[in-house]
């Protein structure tokens, strides 16, 4: 017998817009710089914020490679990594 199961193409408890993969880096980055009047920031900021906080060299370092701009929020971040954007419904 045939397999009827089929990749969905949206993952249930990630937001629509950005796969699971893209949902956990995401996460993860936000753990090391998010925080109460982190955002919006310059790229400067961002790894120095990550050091504060011991995050893993792979991280400073590829928060170091972004381009020098100001970050609007941790979407904006994710996005200019390539995680994918939130698409939001109609409401």
């Amino acid at each position: 017998m045939a397999s009827t199961s089929r990749t969905p193409v949206h993952e249930p408890g990630t937001p629509q817009g950005i796969s699971a993969q893209g949902t956990e880096a995401r996460s993860d980055l936000a753990r090391w710089i998010s925080g109460a009047g982190v955002l919006p920031a310059g790229r400067a900021t961002l790894p120095a914020r990550a050091e504060e906080r011991d995050a893993p060299d792979s991280v400073i370092g590829a928060l170091r490679s972004l381009p020098e701009r100001t970050f609007i929020d941790m979407a904006d971040v994710a996005e200019t990594f390539g995680y994918g954007t939130e698409k939001k419904g109609r409401g």
